[in-house]
């Protein structure tokens, strides 16, 4: 089942930044339709999201180095923000 682990390298203050761990077949869900499947994800998770922002390369399938989603909780217009991002190959 998909889920968001807390990442140890890149403390980010104001940030949390997990790593999401999926099986293929929720790989290949979240590619078909990045927003709706983060979304429900979340709310499972039980997070408040305010706005939601997916790197252009989830919908085209390309993230073979792991996907990132970063919450801000911070005091200000970021609050509550999530970020969905690939990570990149070096």
């Amino acid at each position: 089942m998909a889920s968001l682990k807390r990442a140890t390298e890149g403390e980010i203050p104001g940030f949390e930044v997990f790593d999401l761990e999926l099986s293929e077949d929720e790989l290949s869900e979240l590619y078909a339709n990045p927003p709706q499947y983060l979304r429900e994800l979340l709310d499972r998770e039980g997070r408040q999201v305010n706005r939601l922002v997916v790197d252009t390369r989830l919908g085209e399938g390309d993230c073979a180095c792991g996907i990132k989603i970063v919450h801000s909780i911070r005091d200000d217009w970021t609050k509550s923000s999530h970020f969905a991002m690939c990570v990149l190959c070096t």
